[in-house]
């Protein structure tokens, strides 16, 4: 598929379109501390903190498939042309998920679990830039039932599929919802969404939610990369 490619709509704007992809986080740091004071205290672990069994028998429910952690470094979703390295990220000085400086790239975040392990993984990415199309531009594109891979360092990919899409107001993002832990592996992706030209800003936050496709990779699988092997 296609994508029309946009002139970048930042420029001044910069600063309110990158807290917009991660609009909601500090709600969360305060759905469970009874007050804040700076620096902002990062949020709580979207890792699982539900005991599961260690187990899981053949041809159970996917969810329940779990890969050891490792970080990521790359997402892909091929039907709608999303390829983006993943870098780690932290939270910013007011308590939002921290975005790579170079928006061709994805952020994990990481209080977060790694994709593939039990938990939820929550990647946030740019829109769009000052000279055109960022790492998550096409992620409006995706449908349910879309595959998303994620490769990690350890050599397994974490394959997904989408199961939920969601664009909510700056205002109204279920935090808990959003960033909360889950038991099962989960993959979050978030970016900004509804431009405002006359504002010059973006009103909201599109939220991709994914869940394992299968039985993820039992062994890695080499690449070879500028840097050798991986």
């Amino acid at each position: 598929m296609a994508f029309r490619r946009l002139r970048g709509r930042r420029g001044a704007g910069t600063a309110t379109a990158t807290a917009c992809a991660t609009a909601g986080l500090g709600l969360l740091i305060a759905a469970f501390l009874p007050y804040q004071q700076p620096p902002p205290t990062p949020p709580p672990s979207a890792r699982a903190h539900v005991q599961q069994p260690t187990t899981a028998a053949s041809g159970t429910d996917p969810r329940t498939a779990v890969l050891p952690a490792s970080e990521p470094v790359r997402i892909t979703a091929k039907r709608i042309g999303l390829d983006a390295p993943v870098e780690a990220v932290g939270t910013a000085k007011d308590g939002s998920v921290a975005l790579p400086p170079d928006p061709g790239r994805a952020g994990w975040y990481t209080g977060s679990a790694t994709p593939g392990d039990r938990g939820n993984a929550i990647l946030a990415a740019h829109l769009d830039s000052t000279s055109g199309p960022a790492a998550f531009y096409s992620l409006g594109a995706l449908r349910h039932g879309d595959r998303i891979t994620v490769e990690r360092q350890d050599g397994r990919d974490a394959h997904f599929t989408v199961t939920a899409i969601h664009v909510y107001a700056k205002s109204s993002v279920p935090s808990e919802t959003v960033y909360g832990p889950t038991a099962h592996p989960q993959l979050t992706l978030i970016t900004c969404a509804a431009w405002d030209a006359a504002a010059k800003e973006y009103r909201a936050n599109l939220v991709i939610t994914a869940h394992p496709a299968k039985s993820n990779d039992a062994a890695p699988v080499r690449r070879t990369t500028d840097q050798g092997w991986r």
